[in-house]
């Protein structure tokens, strides 16, 4: 079986502040890829963003919305990897922003400036071949030197008393403890925005439903029949792990916007019960061409990275039948979606994905 080039993985993934994160080898080469792993720590990788040696940032690795998956599912994902041809690619470790700047940045964003504004994809395969060099070097030494500036503050902090504090006895040792649990209590909440939102303090099932409640679940018990259930069921979890959730967002509303010179600015569609913005008014066959085939209902071709029918064409009948049960159940929104924009002077050098509202075309508000 030959291996699609996909898995390889090597592509650059920008998230300010964050860091640039190079996407994984997930073929089974045992040096570069998954050859190695278990299929467990696999699906670990998948539902909970634990992976060998650091936590999956979940804007890089939507792991948030496979945790919705059963495990059995998630294991059959992990079979699947496990049996692809290996490719030889050596993945970089993420390269981080400096600690002084990635704190200061979350901490005066929305906080903690998680998610970030957009995401940012760089063509090309980043990976790199046996005994090249760290591409990442000046920016891991950045890291470092920061990293050690923030430390000598801190101890600063934590061991300087101005000269009329001064005391002995217990007051001395009192003021001395006060400051070093002061300091260490700054120390632990800085290295957690640091790391937000790929920490380990908070569990992964926590940070899990942080998102998948927010895709709509219909009542259930509205249903005429327990095989109409089951239906609706399955249509919810291919919704949220199949980057419908992620694009349209968890009640259909749309908005996300997308922007680059070789296809302009576009944005993702409205999918609620609306019968004006929405599709509330589209037949079962006219939303079904246009996942399968990228056929709007006014006979338009929907562009494959504003709708991903080129994937979604995989999908089995009963798949569909399912989906499309579930987008009925979603209440209308009435949120108008502007027109896609074809390519302009001002549209993103690279591929620009925002994560915030925005419906000025070009690159503007990054």
């Amino acid at each position: 079986m030959e291996t699609p080039i996909i898995w390889r993985g090597g592509q650059i993934v920008k998230m300010y502040p964050h860091g640039n994160y190079v996407s994984r080898n997930l073929t089974s080469d045992p040096e570069t890829g998954l050859g190695n792993w278990t299929e467990e720590e696999v699906r670990l990788a998948l539902q909970t963003g634990r992976a060998r040696g650091r936590i999956l940032n979940q804007v890089d690795m939507p792991w948030h919305f496979l945790a919705a998956y059963s495990e059995t599912d998630a294991l059959a994902i992990a079979r699947y990897l496990k049996s692809l041809p290996p490719l030889y690619n050596r993945i970089p470790d993420p390269s981080r922003y400096g600690v002084l700047e990635t704190v200061f940045v979350k901490l005066t964003k929305s906080p903690p400036a998680f998610p970030p504004r957009t995401i940012t994809f760089r063509d090309g395969n980043f990976g790199e071949a046996p005994h090249q060099a760290a591409r990442d070097l000046p920016q891991s030494v950045m890291v470092y030197a920061q990293g050690s500036v923030a430390v000598v503050i801190g101890l600063i902090l934590v061991l300087w008393r101005p000269v009329e504090r001064r005391s002995t006895g217990w007051r001395a040792w009192m003021w001395s403890g006060l400051k070093i649990i002061g300091g260490l209590f700054v120390i632990g909440i800085g290295w957690l925005v640091y790391e937000l939102p790929a920490s380990v303090v908070i569990p992964p099932q926590k940070a899990a439903d942080v998102f998948l409640n927010q895709v709509y679940r219909p009542d259930l018990t509205k249903l005429p029949n327990p095989e109409r259930v089951a239906l609706v069921e399955r249509g919810r979890l291919l919704y949220t792990v199949a980057s419908c959730a992620m694009c349209h967002e968890g009640n259909g509303r749309g908005g996300v916007k997308f922007s680059w010179r070789p296809f302009g600015t576009i944005w993702s569609r409205n999918i609620s019960s609306d019968k004006t913005a929405g599709i509330g008014a589209w037949s079962d066959r006219e939303i079904a061409r246009a996942i399968r085939s990228g056929v709007s209902r006014d006979g338009g071709a929907l562009h494959w990275q504003g709708m991903i029918w080129d994937h979604a064409s995989n999908l089995d009948e009963e798949d569909l039948r399912a989906l499309i049960a579930f987008l009925r159940t979603l209440p209308p929104v009435e949120r108008n979606i502007p027109r896609p924009r074809p390519p302009a002077g001002d549209d993103c050098e690279l591929y620009v994905f925002w994560l915030v509202d925005n419906f000025t075309p070009g690159c503007i508000g990054q």
